[in-house]
């Protein structure tokens, strides 16, 4: 019986361990912008642009107004582009293009828009409700990781530098307040490196900013404004993807070379093709507090008659030791 109860505690103990194990592991994975990953622009709201280009995907998920605009500017045209504009309510869209297909969940009004090896349908390929809480968890997941690379403030021109030296990950902490007022945004990190960038506070204005990137690339920095509902930005490059799921953005006379995540959109700025690439730590799962297990009745059953079987096979061996 002992070594029958052995063998049944190493039978459990190989699926626990390996549970275990690959819990580890997925922890230990890389994440990445969940479903906006693909899109140039992602907007989770409303947006209204003119005279503007994105180079890449986009989806909007309220209403876009669009004019004098062209989707998929970088993307060769070919069939199998598929759907390269995605609104998730109405689309008015006057003068442009879409290189592949546009798709409107709502109503559409379109004049004068060329679909480059597309069409125009409608559809709703987009959860953006489900998109919109996965991202939000990230945003929030991002401003919780410990920093561990060195901001550095310029004196008198209020320059924001940033030194990383992880060869992986380099988390900063940027204020709100310090973007408003600097003139030059600078990132020196490994070049395999991820770059995340939480920078705090409800509102957030940054222009005439010059970005510098040293060993890193562009696909390679996430700016995380993780508590901002409304932002402005002009006259600005921005070296790197945009992560801001709550704010309104009123972006004007500038360009981002990376994805752009915002809860709705304004103005005519440009969206270049230049995707995050970066190794965003997926955050493990919080832990379910330990429950106290009741047996079944039927487990009660099945425990009192194993016990009176015993019983019965142990009065019989007595007697039979005694007739022999």
């Amino acid at each position: 019986m002992k070594f029958n109860t052995v063998l049944s505690y190493g039978k459990l103990a190989f699926p626990v361990m390996a549970t275990l194990t690959l819990g580890l592991a997925t922890a230990a994975q890389a994440a990445t912008l969940g479903q906006a990953a693909d899109f140039n622009l992602f907007v989770l709201g409303d947006a209204t642009q003119n005279g503007t280009d994105v180079e890449g995907r986009v989806a909007i998920g309220g209403n876009a107004t669009l004019s004098n605009y062209f989707a998929g500017m970088a993307l060769t045209p070919s069939p199998n582009n598929g759907d390269t504009l995605v609104v998730g309510n109405n689309l008015s869209f006057l003068n442009g293009s879409v290189t592949g297909n546009a798709v409107y969940g709502g109503s559409a009004n379109v004049s004068n828009v060329n679909f480059n090896q597309g069409s125009l349908r409608q559809g709703s390929p987009i959860d953006f409700n489900a998109a919109g809480a996965e991202l939000r968890q990230i945003s929030t997941s991002l401003s919780r990781l410990t920093t561990n690379g060195t901001t550095t403030i310029g004196e008198f021109d209020r320059g924001i530098s940033l030194r990383g030296t992880n060869s992986e990950l380099n988390v900063f902490n940027v204020l709100g307040s310090d973007l408003a007022q600097a003139t030059s945004f600078n990132i020196d990190a490994p070049s395999d490196s991820t770059v995340i960038v939480n920078i705090n506070g409800n509102s957030g204005r940054f222009s005439s900013l010059g970005f510098n990137l040293t060993g890193i690339n562009q696909q390679q920095v996430l700016y995380n404004f993780f508590e901002a509902t409304n932002l402005t930005a002009s006259a600005i490059g921005i070296q790197g993807s945009l992560l801001a799921p709550n704010a309104a953005f009123d972006f004007n006379n500038g360009v981002i070379d990376g994805n752009l995540i915002v809860g709705s959109l304004s103005g005519s700025g440009q969206t270049n093709l230049s995707l995050f690439r970066g190794r965003i730590p997926q955050q493990p799962p919080t832990p379910t507090p330990p429950t106290t297990s009741v047996p079944e009745p039927t487990s009660v059953l099945a425990l009192g008659l194993v016990t009176a079987l015993a019983s019965l096979f142990r009065r019989q061996s007595k007697k039979a030791a005694k007739t022999i």
